[in-house]
């Protein structure tokens, strides 16, 4: 696939080719991500639930048996019973459409679709909002840091989209 800074632009500056470049391999690790998370969620259907607790249990005896008010083991058990009795189906479906969604649309900017552009965005914008309002009240630094980056990349976006289609915003030239 040709990526979007494959583009021939006369004038472009160093800076400019420097920032499609982080664009470009900011898609590719969206794409790579996004097909990730559709297998992870193909594991979670075929891979049972109660296999997940039993893992759990297993590789936390002995640090309880050492302690038994071992935070971490108990925060490892607790997590496995969560998901095995409540979050499983909705994790693997949230997987799959969130990966399939960025596939999609990273494969549809580079191949030069101008719809994908906005799309992307809006995809952008809603799974960063989601991943920043679940990071900040669960305190997951890891979900805070993915919207941080997936807010990063929408600007970058928006950038090239203007570059590659000047006037305004708009969905049809």
């Amino acid at each position: 696939m040709e990526t979007p800074s494959k583009v021939a632009v006369e004038g472009v500056t160093e800076r400019e080719r420097d920032l499609l470049w982080i664009f470009d391999l900011a898609l590719w690790f969206k794409i790579v991500n996004g097909a990730l998370e559709m297998l992870v969620a193909l594991l979670i259907l075929f891979v049972p639930a109660s296999l997940v607790l039993q893992l759990a249990q297993f590789a936390t005896s002995g640090e309880i048996a050492q302690d038994s008010n071992d935070y971490v083991a108990f925060s490892i058990l607790s997590m496995a019973q969560i998901y095995a009795v409540h979050t499983h189906y909705l994790t693997a479906l949230y997987l799959a459409l969130h990966g399939g969604v960025k596939v999609i649309l990273v494969i549809g900017i580079f191949m030069k679709k101008k719809i994908a552009y906005p799309l992307f965005m809006f995809a952008l914008v809603l799974f960063g909002v989601y991943e920043a309002f679940r990071g900040f009240v669960l305190h997951e630094i890891l979900l805070q840091v993915l919207a941080v980056l997936d807010f990063a990349l929408l600007i970058l976006t928006v950038h090239e989209y203007r570059r590659r289609y000047p006037g305004p915003f708009r969905f049809r030239r």
